[in-house]
């Protein structure tokens, strides 16, 4: 079973592991609309385009109801996610709705559900695949419950939705020679909710269209993966695998945790956290590849500026690259090369004075570059922007800078106030190789190579194998400048105001109340998962 590594002073600071998955999931929901969305995920029938077979998230807990509670429990949390938001569902209008179209079910067809149905229904184990939606969100999801009281509403459901207009029968499966009928739910607002039951197992998706085709009929790969939910198997767990012993256990899988670019990170299967015993535990899982974690990172943290708020290295698979390039690029001697020559670990921050969406990638050689790839990622920028104006500098005549303004509504508000643009900008310095939507991080890294700055490398904890860096005092102030960024404008003064009276003291008052921490690897455990050990920089450093 997962644990993490930790001296007994450091037990309080364990749960420090609770805001790197916060920051995930925010870095989630913002990149996913850039390098998500555009992309079909899954090429079968389902309506929503989505693949039942191979969820993107994976929830197994043995009390569904008690998962929040325990969320909010975390003691980094504690100050800035309180009962009132992790609860609100309490009160959600979707909920609400739910509730009020069960009780008209059972008022007009004479069906006993009780006051608190919703309630007891949650109050037990499940296993729920989740997936993201177009919008980057974790929206779609199908739930897996074990729930004695719902088998006897097998029979009214049939009878109901033989002359109901909420409650409509859409689809009929075989399982174990059982015919089982599915059911979709309109609870109002355009929300519908699908379910089917087989004794004491039931499933329940968020849309009846995860498992509907174009003309409205099961898809095969909904009625198999239904099948087995229904029959008492986990068809999701070899895939991402959880915890049996812990009280709830959580999996983000590969295209989530690398927002779809699994294919160039191979040896990243996963993080899992998993709460036993009252506190939480977290570990990632690698697979054996040629980009090995066992790779130094102290020497990625020296090509990066000191100050950030989070910064993680990660393996790179740099020859999967190859063949998207080549098809930007067209054919290039130097292209093969180079991509062989370069560290199997690159690193990935976010700074304060920043945006969520431009951060700062630092790359190096492990071997000497060929004579060409200057010119061939001089190519690489221009092939990359479909804007003009692109120019090239190096102001300390070792460097070489390809930047460009790109007008955005998304980009960065300049001290003058004027017009939002983002300033992508790719450089190499010697074997560095560094790009970002933000041209300053670039300019602030080859400070870092020519020795006219602090990197983050300098700092005594950093010279071991730490894959991650997290700063609380800056995530707070990143967090709070992309929280004034994002705020609507149309209701702007109001939603300010709030922000300003509730969210900034809070974000303030957290950020002090902690110090940087770094992610070293610990014991390998079953399936591959490796302990994170989440320990104080400063107390590495003695």
């Amino acid at each position: 079973m997962a644990s993490l590594s930790v001296p007994p002073t450091l037990r309080q600071r364990r749960p420090a592991l609770y805001a790197v998955l916060a920051l995930l999931a925010l870095v989630l929901a913002v990149g996913a609309y850039r390098y998500w969305h555009k992309v079909p995920r899954y090429k079968g029938v389902s309506r929503l385009q989505v693949d039942l077979r191979q969820p993107e998230m994976l929830l197994a807990t043995s009390h569904l109801a008690s998962v929040p509670k325990d969320v909010a429990a975390a003691p980094l949390l504690s100050g800035l996610v309180d009962e009132q938001l992790v609860f609100h569902y309490e009160e959600d209008e979707a909920r609400l709705s739910l509730e009020g179209s069960l009780r008209r079910l059972a008022y007009e067809h004479k069906v006993a559900i009780e006051d608190r149905f919703l309630a007891l229904l949650l109050a037990g184990p499940a296993e729920i695949g989740i997936w993201r939606s177009g919008r980057g969100r974790p929206e779609h999801f199908v739930a897996r419950l074990e729930r004695g009281l719902l088998a006897r509403l097998s029979e009214a459901f049939a009878r109901i939705a033989l002359d109901d207009r909420q409650l409509k029968l859409v689809g009929k499966f075989s399982v174990a020679g059982d015919e089982i009928s599915l059911y979709a739910l309109d609870y109002g607002g355009g929300r519908q909710l699908a379910f089917a039951g087989r004794g004491d197992h039931w499933v329940f998706l968020s849309d009846p269209a995860l498992a509907l085709d174009g003309n409205g009929a099961l898809t095969g790969d909904a009625e198999a993966v239904l099948g087995e939910l229904l029959h008492g198997a986990h068809p999701w767990q070899s895939k991402l695998p959880v915890s049996t012993t812990a009280q709830h256990s959580f999996v983000i899988g590969p295209q989530a945790l690398t927002l779809g670019y699994a294919h160039f990170l191979p040896a990243l299967a996963g993080l899992r956290l998993d709460y036993v015993d009252g506190g939480w535990h977290a570990n990632l899982r690698l697979l054996p590849t040629n980009t090995s974690a066992a790779h130094d990172t102290a020497g990625i943290w020296r090509a990066v500026p000191l100050g950030a708020a989070l910064c993680t290295a990660l393996p790179v698979d740099w020859p999967a690259t190859a063949e998207p390039l080549a098809a930007l690029l067209g054919k290039d001697a130097a292209l093969p090369i180079t991509l062989a020559a370069l560290d199997p670990i690159a690193a990935v921050c976010w700074f304060a004075g920043s945006r969520l969406s431009a951060p700062l990638f630092v790359a190096r050689a492990a071997a000497v570059l060929p004579p060409d790839a200057g010119q061939l990622l001089a190519r690489l920028a221009e092939k990359s922007w479909a804007a003009k104006g692109i120019k090239a500098s190096g102001k300390d005549g070792e460097s070489q800078i390809h930047a460009v303004t790109v007008a955005s509504r998304h980009g960065i508000r300049p001290p003058d106030g004027g017009a939002r643009a983002f300033e992508p900008a790719l450089a190499w310095r010697g074997g560095l190789i560094l790009f970002s939507p933000d041209r300053r991080q670039v300019d602030a890294a080859l400070d870092v190579a020519g020795k006219r700055a602090a990197a983050l490398g300098d700092e005594p904890g950093l010279h071991g194998p730490g894959w991650l860096v997290f700063d609380p005092p800056q995530l707070a102030r990143l967090l709070r400048s992309e929280v004034q960024e994002v705020l609507p404008a149309d209701e702007e003064s109001f939603f300010r105001e709030v922000a300003r009276s509730r969210l900034w003291p809070r974000l303030e008052a957290w950020g002090k109340q902690h110090q940087a921490l770094v992610a070293v690897p610990g014991a390998t455990v079953r399936d591959g998962f490796v302990t994170l050990d989440i320990r104080p920089l400063q107390e590495i450093a003695r």
